[in-house]
């Protein structure tokens, strides 16, 4: 079978450890697992299973874990999730140390060697340990160990401040629900 590559879709030079970022995450293969939207127009909304209520928890814990994290708006929808998050860089990112999620890189593989992967505190060391959560208190409730949820990556887009961009992006996630098929 030949080597697949999957395209790098991050910015090469960009710091990942702070600024505002649009994400958007997909469930393998959108699978509808989250909910349903009931009614229409202005008064479309999103009701959650015990699926979505898990994602949920998970998301609005990230701060407990990544305290540099600010959550902004959020929307489940049936087989994806829209959010705008902030990282905000602190005096000493050295003291950011192991939480439930997320082991010391230390304790693991020594002070000498650093593991492949995301930068710690990154976006995709954040997006990568609430999939993980995520999917596994999934699996736990339906008894489905090593079950996929979530689609391999995710998508961001970094906010810029300048010409309403940020409004206009809490909007359409605000929004979401009422333009869902």
């Amino acid at each position: 079978m030949p080597l697949r590559f999957r395209k790098h879709i991050r910015l090469t030079n960009h710091d990942y450890t702070k600024g505002a970022y649009f994400v958007t995450l997909s469930t393998r293969p959108r699978m509808q697992v989250f909910g349903r939207i009931f009614g229409t127009d202005a008064t479309a909304r999103m009701e959650l299973k015990n699926v979505g209520d898990i994602v949920d928890e998970c998301w609005r814990a990230i701060p407990d874990h990544f305290p540099l994290v600010h959550l902004h708006e959020m929307q489940i929808m049936p087989d994806h999730l829209h959010a705008i998050l902030e990282l905000v860089r602190g005096n000493d990112t050295s003291s950011v140390g192991a939480t439930q999620w997320v082991a010391t890189t230390g304790a693991l593989y020594g002070s000498d060697r650093r593991p492949n992967g995301p930068r710690r505190g990154s976006l995709a060391a954040i997006i990568g340990a609430f999939k993980s959560e995520t999917t596994k208190r999934v699996n736990r409730l339906n008894d489905t160990p090593a079950r996929s949820l979530w689609q391999p990556n995710f998508y961001e887009r970094a906010i810029r401040e300048h010409n309403g961009e940020w409004g206009r992006i809490a909007q359409y996630i605000a929004e979401n629900p009422k333009n869902w098929r």
